[in-house]
């Protein structure tokens, strides 16, 4: 028997209630649990791969090109400001 062809076993503990539901919409899906274990675990690690596969600055928010460290002196430099105007 090849590598390849050699299972183990992968034991996972859920509540009764979703067992019987997942169960259950793999039998009216028309496939096994294990199917379906192993189409979400594929699905899963292809779109962590996907993801993480983007650049930094391609995400909306991205701080790649700001200086976080001056944005900090600033800002308790306001803070020091604020608190000699106070006392």
């Amino acid at each position: 028997m090849t590598a390849s062809k050699h299972l183990k076993v992968l034991s996972v503990r859920l509540p009764e209630a979703e067992l019987r539901r997942f169960k259950s919409l793999a039998a009216s899906r028309g496939i096994s649990v294990q199917t379906a274990v192993h189409q979400a675990m594929e699905a899963w690690v292809s779109e962590e791969t996907e993801s993480a596969a983007e650049p930094l600055e391609l995400l909306e928010g991205s701080l790649a090109n700001v200086d976080v460290f001056r944005l900090l002196r600033e800002e308790k430099e306001a803070e020091d400001r604020k608190d000699r105007v106070i006392s």
